[in-house]
């Protein structure tokens, strides 16, 4: 009885890890539709093989950031600029960084990885 009960209790952790580490995982895919007014992004993410949409919400904590070359020589580098979630276009290819509340998940930062 005690090894049964060990095993089940071995295979829930095992089972609870993969989702755990699912939720360190940025979201990363192309935006399908911006609403500013709402504070929603809509992104086209796939992962294993599966295509999925994925509603995030923008707080006012949330940072939205594209990526602009500094001025430079020979090794130009990048730097982050803040970007309003209204200057966000359908087509453009982003990454982000989510934390639960309930069944949503809350933008903690956006980065633009593309603009198209």
């Amino acid at each position: 009885m005690l090894g049964r009960v060990v095993i089940a209790i071995v295979l829930q952790v095992f089972l609870l890890v993969p989702v755990a580490w699912a939720d360190e995982v940025p979201i990363v895919g192309m935006v399908t539709s911006v609403d500013a007014v709402t504070g929603t992004l809509v992104v086209e993410s796939a992962s294993r093989g599966k295509t999925r949409q994925v509603t995030i919400y923008i707080r006012s904590d949330s940072r939205v950031v594209r990526f602009e070359r500094a001025p430079g020589g020979r090794n130009p580098s990048f730097t982050e600029r803040a970007t309003p979630l209204s200057e966000v276009q359908p087509g453009w290819v982003v990454s982000v960084k989510t934390r639960h509340e309930g069944d949503r998940e809350i933008a903690e930062i956006v980065r633009v990885v593309q603009e198209r």
